[in-house]
């Protein structure tokens, strides 16, 4: 089955927003994209959550790397009894979910998928890990596919050619709406009007945009 970041910009792509594998947790740092292609790795989930307190990914992607500090939280207490897992994953839980103010009621949604699938892993003898990050997947190809529902709905309110302004990053929606006006050939001039505290429009929305073709102005 096609994945539904298939096409949008390098920083939409699942891989380049949060990624667990082999024990570790890669960040990219929107703080310094698209100046430098970084990645923050942790090791430990306590650091995932130290990670998304010091906006080193923002927007939507605070909620993928909160997924995948998960995955990491069953790596790191993967020899203990279930009971102990399950133990630890809800400490970790609480820990991610409260790294931000103001997500924890959506960042508790999150976990509390990932402690759904790591119970349905036990079950069926499964790796936990594993099963979080392919849980992880489907949740997000399942928030991208309404966004981009909700992107062809808005491209057919801009004229053609039409010019739009931008506020901040508004992630998903941003990168669907784009893909869908260039689908269209719908050759959208792009406002990036400038956010703080780290000129999330003049940089994030910009490269996504540049990714599409659409033609930019940073104000």
């Amino acid at each position: 089955m096609e994945r539904a970041d298939k096409g949008l910009a390098f920083m939409l792509q699942y891989e380049n927003v949060a990624w667990y594998e082999n024990g570790k947790v890669r960040i990219l740092d929107r703080r310094v994209y698209p100046t430098a292609v970084s990645f923050v790795e942790c090791a430990t989930h306590g650091e995932v959550a130290q990670a998304i307190t010091d906006m080193v990914t923002q927007s939507a992607g605070p909620y993928t790397a909160a997924a995948m500090g998960m995955a990491l939280a069953a790596y790191e207490c993967r020899d203990m009894a279930i009971i102990k897992q399950r133990a630890y994953l809800e400490q970790a839980a609480h820990t991610i979910s409260h790294a931000r103010p103001t997500t924890v009621e959506r960042m508790r949604l999150i976990t509390a998928g990932c402690l759904q699938a790591a119970e349905a892993a036990w079950a069926a003898g499964q790796d936990v890990s594993r099963a979080i990050v392919e849980h992880t997947v489907r949740a997000n190809d399942l928030r991208y596919s309404k966004v981009e529902k909700m992107a062809a709905y808005l491209v057919d309110m801009f004229p053609h050619n039409g010019k739009i302004l931008t506020q901040c990053f508004g992630e998903t929606i941003v990168g669907m709406m784009l893909k869908e006006a260039r689908q269209r050939g719908n050759e959208l001039k792009i406002y990036c009007a400038e956010t703080r505290p780290y000129f999330q429009g003049a940089r994030l929305t910009a490269s996504v945009a540049r990714v599409c073709s659409a033609h930019l102005v940073k104000i």
